[in-house]
């Protein structure tokens, strides 16, 4: 007996909504592999010779590609479909990780985490394909989903990783590259190809990521701010565990490296589990009554008070009561980063959704590239500093897409 709900049940629908969970698992697992290196690289790194200043380089270069390859995926992906990139990075990503497991030297040891970084520019890929199964209505909730898997990896990610440490030192890159061929089969048996038909052949001559980036006002506003807030934010990033260890970790030795690396560990978590219920929960029914534009410009505002706040509530010496600004630099994140992937989703013609998505990607790894590189030099002139320089950033960025107007609204 075939009943209602069976009869009207769309195939196309139901392939459509198994892409979508696939996409979920890909983008965690993809980032808990990445996340399951953080623990391990720094020691990895000084086994085979590394100082401090060449073990921040490591963490660079996995930018650095990022912010080179990233357009590239993506205007591929508009060429030539989701799928096919996908499978492609993923398995470059698994070589990486097991390039990275087998290093005998430094110089092995960058190529490694330079090869990760050139699978891990697909993110944006991935993103095209949710912009590609959802309404302009649903897309930028359905990017908050992405996010939350984003929160969720790097919570399990450096748990598992720093577990897997204490087990063997390598092992935490081979779980990873498990992970990544994990992904790989993924991709080959749950991910149809959802590129827009308009995006055949006949636009391979369409404007390069550069010209684009040059002849959309609207998406230049866009790009910028996101290279700004990721800065101020990636500033913060390489700045807290210093000025947590200042303020609360009095002694000094392998004691007190532990005690700084749990303190900031909590806080990080603090952060992820955060991330994971504002944009897995809050966010999808905020946006279900307020536009893109003002979740941005509110995010950005919580950002620019929560980087104000670390400094502060560190003065009052309540590591407890520091956690709050960890919570609010979590809720505004994750108002922001959906609401800006959604605009831009939204701002950028079918066929252009994949190269617009990975140019805002190359601006969000610039932006981690910039924030390192000046993270020790202000906090070395004054601990507050670094914080007070993205509160800085934060309101320029928000500055700049206060013109920004809603395509839904339009």
């Amino acid at each position: 007996m075939v009943t209602a709900n069976s009869a009207e049940r769309d195939p196309v629908q139901d392939s459509l909504k198994t892409t979508r969970l696939t996409v979920f698992l890909i983008v965690l697992l993809d980032v808990m592999g990445l996340g399951l290196i953080i623990p391990a690289q720094p020691f990895l790194a000084k086994s085979l010779g590394a100082d401090a200043v060449t073990v921040t380089q490591l963490g660079t270069v996995y930018s650095l590609m990022q912010f080179l390859l990233s357009p590239m995926w993506g205007s591929l992906s508009d060429r030539f479909g989701r799928r096919p990139i996908l499978f492609f990075t993923l398995a470059i990503t698994g070589l990486g990780h097991v390039a990275f497991a087998l290093s005998s030297s430094l110089g092995l040891l960058f190529a490694a985490r330079a090869l990760v970084g050139v699978g891990a520019a697909n993110i944006a890929t991935a993103q095209a394909v949710i912009s590609d199964t959802h309404p302009s209505s649903e897309r930028s909730r359905a990017m908050a989903l992405i996010g939350a898997a984003f929160g969720l990896g790097f919570v399990l990610g450096p748990a598992l990783g720093g577990i897997l440490f204490h087990v063997d030192h390598r092992a935490p890159a081979i779980l990873a590259a498990a992970l990544a061929l994990l992904n790989l089969a993924l991709v080959f048996t749950s991910v149809r190809e959802t590129r827009p038909e308009s995006s055949s052949s006949q636009r391979i001559h369409s404007a390069s990521p550069l010209a684009l980036f040059r002849a959309d006002g609207a998406l230049r506003q866009l790009i910028v701010t996101t290279l700004f807030m990721m800065t101020a934010f990636a500033l913060m990033e390489q700045s807290v565990a210093l000025f947590i260890e200042s303020v609360w970790v009095p002694f000094g030795g392998e004691d007190g490296m532990k005690e700084a690396t749990k303190l900031t560990s909590i806080f990080l978590v603090v952060v992820g589990i955060t991330a994971i219920f504002v944009q897995g929960f809050l966010v999808r029914k905020w946006l279900k009554v307020a536009q893109e534009t003002t979740l941005l410009k509110i995010g950005l505002v919580v950002i620019a008070t929560s980087l104000a706040l670390i400094p502060c509530l560190g003065m009052l010496g309540s590591y407890p009561l520091f956690l709050v600004s960890g919570a609010l630099l979590a809720l505004g994140s994750g108002l922001f980063n959906p609401s800006m992937l959604g605009l831009i989703s939204l701002s950028t013609p079918a066929d252009r959704q994949g190269v617009a998505l990975a140019i805002n990607q190359s601006a969000a790894a610039m932006g981690r590239i910039l924030g390192p590189l000046c993270a020790g030099a202000l906090f070395s002139r004054w601990s507050p500093l670094p914080f007070a320089v993205g509160v800085s950033l934060t309101l320029i960025a928000l500055a700049v897409c206060l013109r920004v107007k809603s395509p839904r609204a339009s």
